[in-house]
């Protein structure tokens, strides 16, 4: 929903929402990671590691609702506030937020759906609204996370998967609200499944044999296992499992991209330009435990096709060598691309 708030509502919602968040842990569900803000999203793949680690799951539901502030109704919305606050002063302003007009080069629009995608109360809304799906999927035994308008679901078998699918879909009719085909797919863990900017995959076996799922874990055969099937005997898979990996997922790594570019191409000071990217990186470090910031670092150089925003990097990842050896820490070697990153960042501004 595309509207600008002006910066006195801004104001005044940021004040209602510090009031109403020491009632979120009466009304909303546990499992709405957004509800704790961008900490959500390190809290959210923490435990989806876990559970992946402990549990091991078979198959998994990504899914993303299709323009989902823009399709809330109003009337809903206002019925869900009614029912879980009976203030009467607070519901009067929640109405009239939610009904607020939007004003328009062609004079003022009253919708009858659709809500401020960026203002302070959306994720109060959002939590809301959507609180029937988090409540019928938190009693089932599965794994349930959501966060804003995206929805992971970890089970265990195929029967808890179709079941998970068919109330999900019963209840986003109910709310009015459809799934994005595009952004949405279910499967087995064991090929791979982003949420939150983390990718989840399988690691590939260091002998690079094939990775054969078996009851939804993921064993790599041993060579006597090859050899036993290329002489035609049977396979079997008695060995270690291989654990499922995190990496940025190419989206991640797309944005930070194209914003470092729109910086240079809108002439921001280089200075600026760093200390974006090196904001970017700590994020990412401090959100997800298992990167480093040399991962980080190396994982953006290898997703830049430009060399204006590997040079950027470049120059980050070489200090951090810099770091480890006057430290005296081991670090990592960079691979074939190593004299190319040596190359731009000598050219970065």
């Amino acid at each position: 929903m595309v509207d600008q708030l002006h910066v006195s509502d801004r104001i005044f919602q940021h004040v209602l929402l510090k009031q109403l968040k020491p009632t979120f842990s009466y009304v909303m569900n546990k499992n709405c990671y957004h509800l704790h803000g961008p900490t959500g999203v390190k809290y959210a793949s923490e435990r989806i590691k876990k559970v992946l680690e402990e549990e091991k799951p078979e198959y998994v539901i990504r899914a993303d609702i299709k323009s989902f502030y823009k399709s809330i109704p109003h009337f809903k919305l206002i019925q869900d506030v009614k029912k879980h606050y009976d203030d009467h002063r607070l519901l009067t302003m929640l109405e009239e937020i939610i009904t607020n007009p939007i004003d328009t080069p062609y004079g003022y629009k009253n919708p009858v759906r659709g809500v401020a995608l960026r203002g302070p109360l959306s994720q109060f809304f959002s939590g809301l609204y959507l609180k029937p799906l988090d409540d019928a999927l938190s009693k089932m035994k599965i794994t349930y996370l959501r966060y804003q308008d995206d929805l992971l679901i970890l089970c265990h078998t195929k029967r808890q998967l179709n079941r998970c699918w068919r109330k999900m879909l019963d209840i986003l009719n109910e709310r009015r609200l459809s799934l994005s085909h595009k952004k949405t797919r279910k499967g087995r863990v064991c090929r791979g499944f982003h949420f939150l900017g983390v990718y989840y995959s399988p690691t590939q076996p260091e002998s690079n044999t094939t990775v054969i799922p078996v009851n939804g874990a993921v064993i790599a055969p041993t060579q006597a296992d090859q050899n036993l099937c290329n002489g035609g005997g049977k396979m079997t898979f008695p060995h270690q499992q291989v654990a499922l990996r995190m990496i940025p997922h190419a989206r991640t790594l797309r944005k930070a991209r194209e914003q470092v570019k729109s910086m240079v191409t809108d002439g921001a000071s280089p200075r600026h330009i760093r200390k974006y990217l090196a904001r970017w990186i700590q994020w990412w470090n401090e959100t997800v435990d298992d990167w480093s910031k040399m991962k980080l670092v190396q994982w953006f150089c290898r997703a830049c096709f430009d060399i204006t925003p590997a040079a950027y990097a470049a120059g980050l990842l070489l200090r951090q060598i810099r770091e480890s050896r006057t430290a005296g820490d081991g670090y990592v070697h960079c691979d074939s691309v190593f004299s190319f990153l040596r190359v731009a960042a000598i050219i970065a501004p």
